[in-house]
């Protein structure tokens, strides 16, 4: 696919925009594509690119670590990638590539085959291992763009020297080839080099272009609100610019962790109804046992909403009672597993989870989730015991076994 991403539109006003808005803590741009770094005789190594404002974007972005090297920096060309795809590449290539290696990187897009040059400066691992980003390499923005066929910068006339000028301007073949020519010629370099001057000449400039534009909120700020003033702008101003969330902008990745969030609720969902059954039956076979108690209350005087309240108020015990302790063992058990860790071995799910272990964390909102989630399962699971209750007669008492 030799496809480009889509170009952000009036890029200077959008960013001034976005910048602008009192819930962004930071933002950054990146520019898209892929490539295959040339390994010579050993073949060639695919890799997908980011070309980035470096100081911007590692300010913005905080999921990785230099372990060789350092980071991009402003205005230097360069390439950094993984420690996990360099491992690879030695493995499957049998080339060691080291921090100041030179990179030679392919692309084809419709402008055909572009090949830039640029040095290895930094190796890098994420914080968080996550296999399904460990081809992606970075490199400084103008890098991508001249292999993306978007380069950028100013084109102005060079100044020559005056000799190189009469020659160029010369009306005869006789000032190239007669001996006429005052002198030998400067050579390339010395003709190159004496052609900069210090007199600003007219240039032609190209705004800056990027593919995506990422912003990160301040701690509190809903997406939501800041999303849609977003598309409400852009709307205004006629660009064909969309803000989405984090999860549509990740795609399939981010589906899937919502597809398997929607799959434990419904579990939990699932475990939730057994509980009500469960207990449900438990008072309903203890009022069938109670029956002559029941009704011995009822003869002597015991109204029904005493007889409710006495049972409503054993099914919260027993609920709270068993859920509590249930809670204390869940929490050892996910501290426990937070310390040790839950190994994946299958790639599937370390692109699920975004990691290759797994550490659950105890917070005590899901804490208090789970004390409520109890309460409202003793809640639910009295009403039909209560009801059997309540029919119990004194008749129905001395006539039972």
């Amino acid at each position: 696919n030799t496809s480009v991403p889509p170009v952000l539109p009036h890029y200077q006003a959008l960013s001034s925009y976005v910048a602008s808005l009192p819930g962004v803590a930071s933002w950054t741009s990146q520019v898209s594509g892929f490539g295959f770094v040339n390994l010579g005789s050993h073949g060639q190594a695919f890799t997908l690119l980011f070309g980035v404002h470096p100081s911007q974007y590692f300010s913005t972005f905080h999921s990785l670590k230099i372990v060789e090297g350092s980071l991009l920096k402003d205005g230097e060309p360069g390439i950094m990638m993984s420690r996990h795809r360099l491992d690879e590449i030695a493995k499957d290539n049998h080339v060691h590539l080291k921090v100041g290696d030179k990179i030679l990187i392919n692309s084809f897009s419709k402008a055909g085959l572009k090949i830039r040059s640029v040095p290895l400066v930094g190796v890098y691992e994420y914080t968080i291992p996550t296999q399904a980003l460990e081809v992606l390499s970075y490199v400084d923005a103008e890098t991508l763009r001249a292999l993306n066929a978007l380069s950028l910068g100013t084109i102005a006339p060079a100044k020559l020297p005056p000799k190189i000028n009469s020659l160029l301007n010369a009306s005869s073949d006789n000032a190239f080839f007669s001996d006429a020519a005052n002198g030998p010629l400067p050579s390339l370099g010395s003709a190159l080099s004496s052609s900069s001057s210090n007199e600003s000449a007219p240039a032609i400039t190209t705004p800056e272009v990027w593919n995506d534009l990422m912003i990160r909120l301040k701690p509190g700020v809903a997406p939501g609100p800041v999303i849609a003033a977003l598309n409400a702008e852009f709307a205004k101003r006629g660009w064909d610019v969309q803000a989405v969330d984090w999860k549509a902008a990740a795609g399939t990745t981010a589906k899937l962790t919502g597809v398997t969030q929607v799959v434990f609720n419904a579990l939990l969902i699932i475990l939730s109804i057994v509980a009500v059954i469960i207990i449900l039956n438990t008072l309903v076979i203890s009022v069938m046992e109670r029956t002559p108690e029941i009704g011995t209350m009822r003869a002597l005087g015991a109204s029904k909403g005493f007889i409710r309240q006495l049972f409503i108020a054993e099914t919260m015990i027993t609920a709270l009672v068993f859920g509590l302790l249930g809670i204390l063992l869940g929490s050892g058990l996910v501290l426990l597993l937070g310390a040790v860790g839950i190994e994946i071995n299958n790639d599937f799910l370390q692109i699920l989870f975004g990691a290759r272990d797994l550490r659950p964390l105890l917070s005590w909102n899901q804490v208090g989730m789970a004390v409520a989630l109890t309460l409202g399962i003793g809640l639910v699971s009295w009403i039909y015991p209560v009801a059997v209750a309540l029919r119990v007669t004194p008749l129905a008492a001395i006539t039972s076994d």
